[in-house]
């Protein structure tokens, strides 16, 4: 378990290389999307990074998954930020870890997260970003969200907190995301609920702004056929960041977790990291 400042704890789960890798390899700490888990499509990668030689420590947010926090399913962009903050605090610390090499890996609004870790914190080695929602004001401007919101201010007001759809009819996704979302769901995983009691404007959350001061070697994968991550957000951050590269797939939102396009999208990762965090 991680602790934060909150007193809560975030949990979390440690890849240890599948061989000898030397003494103090390289940890990659890994953020979910959205209403995902440590547990929903992420081990898949996790995997593949520590058989390569990478150590990969995947965790869930505050009020998701195995961590605690209450109201569950709530998104809180600020203690999202700080669990990622502490998550990297946290690998720098492990026994055999060497706290110079921490990467930032993220997947939809994980990616995000993990750009933004990138632009705060120098001693970051290297950022990956997998289909990430790079801005949020071109999400929330999207009118099914601007519904939710609606929706979602008169439950606040009447109870205080509440859940609504995450996908479907009247949720933040539309119905045509629930096959993504059940393809990778696992049990005590994913479950289509959001917290009403969001308390961030997720339009202010733009990591495209900040991508011109992300010192690390940033590889940025995207999706030609995603309908949730804006590519042209993407492609900007590519721009933008002055170590990027920017990676093209045939892919969806979710097309990252099916396992025939898991091998191509983690290969490019590992090689990736091992031309900027050599192994000895």
């Amino acid at each position: 378990m991680i602790p934060t400042a909150s007193g809560d704890s975030c949990a979390a789960t440690l890849y240890r290389p599948n061989r000898d890798s030397g003494d103090h390899v390289p940890c990659v700490v890994m953020g979910a999307g959205g209403s995902l888990t440590q547990r929903d499509g992420i081990p898949a990668y996790a995997r593949c990074l520590a058989a390569a030689g990478f150590a990969a420590l995947a965790f869930d947010y505050r009020h998701w998954g195995e961590s605690e926090g209450q109201p569950r399913r709530r998104i809180s962009i600020p203690r999202q930020r700080q669990d990622w903050r502490a998550a990297v605090a946290h690998a720098r610390g492990l026994e055999g870890i060497d706290p110079s090499r921490i990467v930032a890996w993220g997947m939809s609004f994980g990616g995000a997260h993990a750009m933004m870790v990138g632009a705060e914190d120098p001693r970051i080695a290297a950022v990956i970003g997998l289909v990430p929602l790079a801005d949020g004001l071109v999400f929330a401007s999207r009118p099914r969200l601007l519904r939710f919101f609606a929706r979602a201010l008169p439950e606040r007001l009447k109870r205080g907190s509440a859940t609504l759809p995450m996908v479907g009819p009247a949720g933040i996704l539309p119905p045509e995301a629930m096959p993504g979302f059940e393809r990778i769901a696992v049990p005590n995983g994913w479950k289509n609920e959001v917290n009403t009691d969001l308390d961030y404007p997720v339009a202010m959350f733009r990591p495209v702004r900040r991508a011109a001061k992300i010192v690390a070697p940033v590889l940025l994968q995207l999706g030609e056929e995603d309908d949730l991550a804006s590519s042209r957000a993407i492609e900007k951050s590519a721009k933008r960041a002055p170590r990027a590269e920017l990676r093209r797939y045939s892919i969806d939102h979710f097309g990252c977790f099916v396992p025939d396009n898991v091998d191509e999208i983690a290969g490019d990762q590992v090689e990736f990291l091992r031309r900027y965090l050599p192994q000895t």
